[in-house]
C-alpha cells in the first residue's frame, strides 16, 4: 500500500472521536481494506465529541491566537495575566507546561482552587494536553474546572488585563472501532488508534499504516489474526473520567479479548521499542530491546486485567513533539520497523504467568492472569500534589518497602489507597485483593 494510510490518515487535523472526519476517515480505511479474505466488524463507541474552534487572547491592543486544551468548555473571561505564585482570585494564570506534560492539570486544580477564572499556557509550539479535574486517574467523571488554553507568547503580558476568549463546541454522539479479521477462532490482534491531535504523523498516522501493514502481510501468510483500528485513544467518555485515555479500546476489550494484543503507538521516529508484559519477556528478547508496561497506550487495561500484551513504540523519542504542531512527518524506514517488529511479536505463542499468590497471603486461584493482576499492576504515587508518577510493579512489595513516602497512593483506574498517611496502603490494598477474590473479579479496581 506505500505509505497510502499514513498519508490519509495526516490529511485530517484533529481527527476526533465522534467528528464527521472521521466517519469519513473510517469508511475510506474500509474501501482500501476490503477484500475477499476478510471480514469487518464496526463496534459502536459512545464518546464525547470535541471540537476546538480556537483560542485568542486580547491583551494590549494585540490578539494572539492558540490552541484550546481539551477538554475545556467554552469560555469568554477578564482579567490580569498573573503568575500561579501571585494572587489568582477574578484573574487568568498564565504558565509554561511543566516537564511532565501531564502535570498540566494539577496547574489547573491548584488555580480553579483559588479562585482563578482560567489558565493559559504559554509554550512554543502550542501543545494539546487534557486537563481534567481529579489529581488521579480514575474512571469517575472529572472535567476541567475552568477553561484552559495554549497561546504562545502569552507569559510577555503577565501583569497586563486582558480578554481570553475559549472557543470549544462539544456533544455526546457514537464513535467507532473497526475490527478486520480472517478467522472466526480466537486469535492475536494488532491494533493502533486512529484518532490524533493537530496533524498526529507519529502519534499515531505512522502507527496505523504500521499495524494495517503488519496485519496484511499475516493475512497473506494465513497466519490466523485479527485488526484493531481503536478510536477515542486520546479520548474520550461522554463523563470525561480524569483516566481519559483508551476509552475506545476499553470498550472493546472489556466485551471480547484476543489471545495477545499487540499494540503499535507513536512510532516512525527514533527507535522502536517493546514495552510488555514481564512473563512476555522472554519470548520477545531477540526483537527488540524490551521493557515493562507504561500506561500511555491503548494496552493499559489488558494490563491492568493481566492480559497477553505489549505495545511497539518510540514515545520516549518523540516527547518532544508530543501532542505538537512538530510531529508533522514520519521515517519510512521506522514504519517498516515498526510493522515487522509487530507481525514477528504477533506470532509468539504466550504462556499463561505464573504467581504464587500463597506468597502475598492470597487463596491461591485457578485464572493465571486474575492473580497476576493482583500482585503486578499499576499505582499512581504522589509525593506532593504538583506531581504524580504511575509505575508498573509488584503492588504488594513496592506498598511494603516505599509506600510510607508517599502522601497519596492511587491504583490507576482504581481507588485511592491512602491519603497522607500512607503506611496503611499495603493492609488497604490487600483487602481490596481478597474482596477482588471473593467476587471472582477482574483485580482490586472491579471489587
Amino acid at each position: 500500500m506505500g505509505l497510502r494510510i499514513y498519508s490519509l490518515c495526516t490529511a485530517y487535523k484533529d481527527l476526533t472521536a465522534g467528528s464527521p472526519r472521521e466517519r469519513e476517515f473510517l469508511q475510506r480505511i474500509l474501501t482500501l481494506l476490503d477484500t475477499p479474505r476478510l471480514w469487518f466488524h464496526i463496534s459502536p463507541v459512545e464518546v464525547l465529541y470535541w471540537e476546538d474552534a480556537g483560542a485568542r487572547l486580547e491583551v494590549g491592543g494585540e490578539a494572539l491566537e492558540g490552541l484550546s486544551m481539551p477538554y475545556s468548555k467554552p469560555a469568554s473571561v477578564e482579567g490580569r495575566l498573573v503568575a500561579l505564585r501571585d494572587n489568582v482570585e477574578g484573574n487568568i494564570v498564565v504558565e509554561r507546561l511543566p516537564e511532565d506534560v501531564d502535570d498540566a492539570k494539577y496547574i489547573v486544580i491548584e488555580a480553579a482552587r483559588r479562585g482563578a477564572a482560567a489558565v493559559v499556557f504559554a509554550d512554543a509550539p502550542p501543545r494539546r494536553v487534557v486537563v481534567t479535574g481529579e489529581h488521579g486517574f480514575k474512571l469517575d467523571a472529572a472535567p476541567t474546572p475552568i477553561s484552559v488554553a495554549c497561546i504562545e507568547g502569552a507569559d510577555r503580558y503577565l501583569g497586563k488585563r486582558a480578554r481570553l476568549d475559549v472557543m470549544t463546541r462539544s456533544r455526546v454522539t457514537y464513535s467507532y472501532n473497526l475490527i478486520a479479521f480472517n478467522s472466526f477462532e480466537d486469535t492475536p490482534m494488532i491494533s493502533a488508534h486512529w484518532d490524533h491531535w493537530l496533524t498526529g504523523a507519529a502519534d499515531n498516522c505512522a502507527g496505523v499504516e504500521a499495524a494495517i501493514t503488519a496485519f496484511i502481510d499475516l493475512v497473506l501468510s494465513d497466519v490466523p489474526i485479527a485488526l484493531g483500528l481503536f478510536t477515542a485513544e486520546e479520548g474520550v467518555a461522554p463523563h470525561v473520567p480524569s483516566l481519559y485515555w483508551a476509552w475506545g479500546s476499553l470498550n472493546y476489550l472489556s466485551r471480547r479479548g484476543p489471545t495477545l494484543l499487540v499494540n503499535v503507538d507513536v512510532v516512525g521516529v527514533g527507535t522502536p521499542r517493546i514495552y510488555a508484559m514481564p512473563y512476555l519477556h522472554h519470548a520477545l528478547r531477540d526483537l527488540a530491546p524490551v521493557e515493562s508496561p507504561i500506561p500511555y497506550f491503548d494496552s493499559v487495561h489488558y494490563e491492568m486485567w493481566g492480559m497477553p500484551s505489549l505495545t511497539v513504540s518510540s514515545l520516549r523519542d518523540a516527547w518532544g513533539i508530543y501532542h505538537s504542531a512538530l510531529d508533522v512527518q514520519a521515517s519510512l524506514d521506522s514504519i517498516i520497523l515498526s510493522a515487522e517488529l509487530a507481525k514477528r511479536a504477533a506470532r509468539i505463542e504466550p504462556r499463561a504467568p505464573q504467581v504464587s499468590l500463597e506468597k502475598y497471603g492470597l487463596a491461591r486461584v485457578d485464572e493465571p492472569y486474575l492473580a497476576w493482576s493482583l500482585v503486578y499492576n499499576y499505582l499512581v504515587l504522589f509525593e506532593d500534589f504538583a506531581h504524580s508518577e504511575i509505575v508498573y510493579t509488584d503492588v504488594f512489595q513496592f506498598l511494603k518497602s516505599k509506600g510510607g513516602r508517599y502522601r497519596r497512593v492511587d491504583l490507576l483506574g482504581g481507588p485511592t489507597l491512602c491519603l497522607n498517611n500512607c503506611e496503611s496502603a499495603l493492609d488497604t490494598y490487600r483487602e481490596l485483593a481478597l474482596l477482588a477474590l471473593s467476587r471472582g473479579a477482574r483485580g482490586p479496581r472491579a471489587a
